[in-house]
């Protein structure tokens, strides 16, 4: 059924940003509209953050294990204030990797638009967020590392294994559906073959958080 697909691509490019066929991107007149999302994401991100620090319950330090620091008073507002550059940070990091990608492949695409399909996809993580601090308002003092859907929930952490964790949190359905959005809006811009296009993903954001991955983890394995 083509129809949500269909329906999505005409939106897209009646307000001028999905290219047409035998484009490749075209620069939208309602663009600020996109660059937008970023600042509504902060917003999100920041009253999700005041919840967690005012409601959820601190889970109590387990032996051998060093708690994650909860910033108090001023530090907290200072925390809020930075949320919009961490969100501008996660999607422009997406964003260049998606670039790299198509220039290697020679994929005739904007970057703003490449940063528009970033902007687009980052809700998933939002609901990533929500469904974190849900979890931790119904469970109280759930595990310091608990991450809903991925691979932490399954692993027992401990002194000797602390290295893992970023590791064992980033392999998570949220993943998993952040790179099939991404796949998703690309294809409503570039009209390219779905194997392409997911080739694309796997390559360039796959492989760039393969690297932020490592990279972590070795910080991590050094400290613990």
């Amino acid at each position: 059924m083509t129809f949500g697909n269909d329906t999505a691509r005409a939106a897209l490019s009646s307000s001028g940003w999905a290219a047409p066929a035998g484009d490749t991107s075209k620069k939208s007149p309602d663009k600020w509209l996109f660059w937008l999302l970023p600042f509504c994401y902060a917003l999100l991100y920041a009253v999700i953050n005041w919840i967690s620090d005012e409601y959820v319950q601190t889970p109590p330090a387990e032996e051998g294990i060093p708690q994650l620091p909860r910033a108090s008073g001023p530090l907290r507002w200072v925390g809020y204030a930075f949320t919009p550059l961490y969100v501008f940070m996660k999607i422009g990091f997406t964003t260049v990797c998606l670039a790299l990608g198509a220039a290697i492949i020679t994929w005739n695409v904007r970057f703003s638009s490449l940063f528009h399909v970033a902007s687009l996809a980052e809700s998933v993580w939002i609901l990533a967020a929500l469904t974190h601090l849900a979890w931790t308002l119904v469970f109280p003092g759930t595990g310091t590392f608990f991450y809903p859907l991925s691979a932490v929930n399954l692993v027992e952490i401990n002194q000797e294994n602390m290295w893992l964790v970023y590791l064992l949190r980033t392999l998570n359905l949220f993943e998993v559906a952040y790179a099939a959005a991404l796949v998703y809006t690309i294809r409503l811009v570039t009209e390219r073959p779905p194997h392409n296009v997911t080739l694309l993903v796997a390559v360039s954001y796959g492989g760039g958080t393969a690297l932020l991955v490592a990279g972590v983890t070795f910080f991590l394995l050094s400290v613990f």
